[in-house]
């Protein structure tokens, strides 16, 4: 069985579409798709609920204290039933059309397959030299060989989830250079797509999301 993580906050708007587009992409094969929802103002929750009703393999997790994009995907990790997992943002940035490819990596001899931004659509300029810093700190600090370890979307096996989750400090929003960094050496694949930014919502990057990953680099440094 293959289990999608997807986090949301205040993603009421996005979620019914990509949770029709998943489910098409994915029909055939044994799935189940959990939404881990940070209690959103906008009731995202509610509407993954109705959706539930009509498609069982839809689910959806409420934390109503916890907050954080890499604690919910650990959450959702911990309460998913498949043994291989994956991992997409909510705000329709990422192409499902690739997730077959993903999982059938690491259906077979992969333990990580990863959606790599081979082109942006909608950056300003600021928002990618931002995004071109962090990869180069990856880099410098970590010896990163990931093309993309900004990356929020990927598919890995259970067994090198189970292998480091003890290990695991989900500050910040980037659970996969977490999970790369403590797992490693893994068998990777990176699978290209076009990163289209968000039409609906707001961004969650801020100042507070780049210190957290500072402060992510450092730990994992040490």
């Amino acid at each position: 069985m293959f289990s999608l993580i997807i986090p949301t906050y205040n993603e009421a708007e996005n979620i019914p579409i990509l949770l029709d587009k998943v489910t098409s992409v994915l029909e055939g094969l044994d799935f189940e798709i959990i939404v881990v929802d940070d209690n959103s103002p906008d009731k995202t929750y509610e509407i993954v609920a109705k959706y539930h009703a009509r498609d069982p393999r839809v689910r959806c997790i409420v934390r109503r204290s916890e907050r954080g994009l890499s604690s919910a995907v650990i959450a959702g990790f911990l309460r998913a039933r498949g043994n291989v997992l994956g991992v997409m943002d909510a705000d329709l940035s990422h192409d499902p059309r690739i997730l077959p490819k993903l999982i059938n990596a690491c259906e077979n001899e992969y333990d990580l397959a990863v959606g790599v931004r081979s082109s942006v659509v909608g950056w300003p300029l600021s928002r990618k030299l931002i995004s071109r810093g962090a990869k180069f700190l990856a880099k410098l600090f970590l010896n990163v060989e990931l093309s993309d370890p900004m990356s929020g979307y990927f598919v890995l096996k259970r067994e090198v989830f189970e292998r480091v989750k003890d290990e695991l400090n989900p500050i910040g929003y980037k659970i996969l250079l977490e999970i790369y960094a403590r797992a490693r050496p893994l068998r990777i694949l990176e699978v290209p797509f076009v990163f289209t930014d968000r039409i609906h919502g707001e961004s969650k990057l801020d100042s507070n999301v780049m210190r957290e990953y500072l402060k992510q680099l450092f730990s994992l440094r040490k």
